[in-house]
C-alpha cells in the first residue's frame, strides 16, 4: 500500500494555485523528469518562493468514470497517492462537490501535514473534458497534534479525451508548506512525489472496483 498532491502533492494527493494561474504561461514550465510515459514539471509562480508542479500522462483503454470514481473515494486515496496516510470526506455539499481531510506521511524528522480541501468537479458538455479543481479552507476541522495544517494548498486534476479510448491526465499543484523544508524534502516532493501519485494512478484505476463505475454526472467518450 502506497504511503497523498488531489491528496503532500495531492496533499501538500489527491491542492490547486488557482486553475487561472495553473494553466497559463505554458512556455514557463520546466521539464523535471521523463520516464515510464511519464512527464513532471516545475515552474516558478510570482509572489512565492516555492514553484508549482505539473505531471502529465496518456492512459489507454479507461474510461473518464474510472478516474472521477478512483478519485472521488477518498478513503482509498493511501492505495495511490504517495505520502497519503489518511483521507476522508468532511462534508459531501453535492455529487460534484465536498469537503475533504487529508493527512500527509513526512520523512522523519519533518512534521506530518494535513489539509481541509474544498473539491470542486467540473465536465465540458462538448469535448468532455473533466476537472477536478481543490483548495484549502480554514475552520472545518480541528487541527490534530503533530501535524501541521496547510493554509495554502491548491491542486487540479484534468482528463482529456483523446479519442481511441486514450485519456490525457494532466495533475498540477502549488502549496505553500507552512514552514521551511530541508532541499532534499522539497525535491521529493516536487518530482518523485507526484511522478510516483501519476504511476500508481494508472494502476489503480483498472481495479474492477473502478473500472466499471457509473456517476451520474460524467460523460464518457
Amino acid at each position: 500500500m502506497k504511503s497523498s498532491l488531489g491528496h503532500v502533492l495531492f496533499g501538500l494527493s489527491v491542492f490547486v494555485f488557482s486553475a487561472s494561474h495553473l494553466w497559463a504561461a505554458e512556455e514557463e514550465w520546466e521539464l523535471k523528469r521523463d520516464r515510464d510515459d511519464i512527464q513532471v514539471y516545475t515552474r516558478s509562480v510570482e509572489g512565492s518562493p516555492y514553484d508549482a508542479v505539473r505531471t502529465i500522462t496518456v492512459a489507454d483503454d479507461v474510461r473518464l468514470s474510472s478516474f472521477v470514481a478512483l478519485i472521488v473515494d477518498a478513503e482509498a486515496c493511501p492505495d495511490w497517492a504517495d505520502r497519503c496516510a489518511e483521507s476522508y470526506v468532511i462534508e459531501q455539499v453535492s455529487a460534484t462537490e465536498n469537503y475533504v481531510y487529508t493527512h500527509n506521511d513526512l520523512p522523519f524528522p519533518v512534521k506530518d501535514r494535513d489539509v481541509v480541501s474544498h473539491v470542486i468537479w467540473t465536465q465540458e458538455p462538448d469535448t468532455l473534458i473533466v476537472e477536478m479543481n481543490s483548495e484549502a479552507v480554514a475552520g472545518r476541522h480541528e487541527e490534530v497534534r503533530g501535524r501541521l495544517r496547510l493554509q495554502m494548498a491548491e491542486a487540479s486534476w484534468r482528463f482529456e479525451p483523446l479519442g481511441g479510448g486514450q485519456i490525457r491526465i494532466i495533475s498540477d499543484a502549488h502549496i505553500d508548506p507552512g514552514s521551511a523544508l530541508p532541499g532534499w524534502v522539497t525535491n521529493m516532493l516536487l518530482v518523485d512525489t507526484p511522478f510516483e501519485t501519476m504511476k500508481s494512478l494508472v494502476q489503480e484505476v483498472r481495479n474492477p472496483k473502478y473500472r466499471d463505475a457509473q456517476l451520474g454526472f460524467i460523460r464518457d467518450q
